[in-house]
C-alpha cells in the first residue's frame, strides 16, 4: 500500500503522537523516496507547563531531533492551545488544516483516531476530515488514522466505538528507528509498564505484528482510498 503514498503529512495533535502512531511507517517511506512533513497542532503543552516556555520549547526541539531520526520535516507548528482545542470554533481548525493541506499539495494524510480518549485527538480528527474531503481537485487521495498509546487503549475501553484498524503496516525492519525516534522526546518517554515507555511501545508493535503474522506491525484505520 505504501506504494500509493507519495507526497505525505502526518498531523499531531501534541509531539510525540507521530512517533507513537507512524514512526515506523515513516522512515519506511522516506527509505522509498516519499517525502514525509509532520504538523504539531498545538502549542506542545501549555496546559501542563503554562508558566514554563523552556520547556516547551524544549518539546519542539525533542520533536525536530526525534524526527530527523526518521527523515521526517516538522513543519512550522500551528500553535493551537493544548488540550483546549474543543475551545476553538470547529471552522477555525478546518481553515488552518485546510491551508497547510493544499499548500503541501499533499496526497496522503494520517491523522489521529476519532476513538482515543483524548479530546484534541477527537477534534483534530474531525477538522482533518472536513479539510480532506473529496471534491473535485481534491489533492488527498487517502486519508488514515492511526493508534496512540496512552490515549487510544482507553478510548476502547471506555468509548462504545473502539479503534478497529483496518491496514497493518509491517515495521519488523523500521522498530528499532521508531523507538530510537521516541527515545529523543525526553520529556514525553516514560518508565515501563507506562504505555509512552520504550518497552511498551515494542510490545504493542508486536501485538499488533502477532496479530498479522509479522513481528511488528503498525496498525490504521482507512477513512477512504481513491
Amino acid at each position: 500500500m505504501l506504494q500509493l503514498f507519495n507526497k505525505i503529512l502526518v498531523i499531531a495533535a501534541h509531539p510525540d503522537d507521530e512517533i507513537l502512531g507512524v514512526g515506523g511507517t515513516i522512515p519506511q517511506l522516506v527509505k522509498m523516496g516519499k517525502q514525509v512533513d509532520v504538523l504539531i497542532f498545538t502549542d506542545g503543552s501549555s496546559t501542563q507547563y503554562f508558566d514554563n516556555n523552556a520547556i516547551l520549547e524544549d518539546k519542539f526541539h525533542e520533536a525536530k531531533a526525534a524526527n530527523d531520526v526518521l527523515g521526517s520535516k516538522v513543519l512550522p507548528r500551528a500553535d493551537f492551545p493544548d488540550m483546549r482545542l474543543d475551545t476553538i470554533a470547529h471552522v477555525d481548525k478546518n481553515i488552518a488544516l485546510g491551508k497547510v493541506i493544499s499548500a503541501g499539495e499533499y496526497d496522503t494524510v494520517f491523522v489521529q483516531d476519532r476513538t482515543d480518549i483524548n479530546k484534541d485527538h477527537n477534534e483534530l480528527f474531525e477538522s482533518t476530515l472536513v479539510a480532506c474531503r473529496p471534491y473535485p481537485g481534491q489533492k488527498v487521495r487517502h486519508l488514515l488514522s492511526y493508534y496512540v498509546n496512552s490515549s487510544t487503549e482507553w478510548g476502547n475501553l471506555l468509548k462504545k466505538e473502539p479503534f478497529n484498524p483496518t491496514v497493518f503496516i509491517d515495521i519488523t525492519d523500521t522498530i528499532e528507528d521508531k523507538l530510537k525516534a521516541m527515545s529523543e522526546y525526553t520529556t514525553e518517554i516514560r518508565e515501563y509498564p507506562h504505555p509512552r515507555s520504550i518497552e511498551a511501545l515494542r510490545n504493542s508493535a508486536k501485538y499488533f505484528g502477532n496479530l498479522v503474522g509479522t513481528e511488528y506491525a503498525e496498525p490504521f484505520y482507512l477513512v477512504y482510498s481513491i
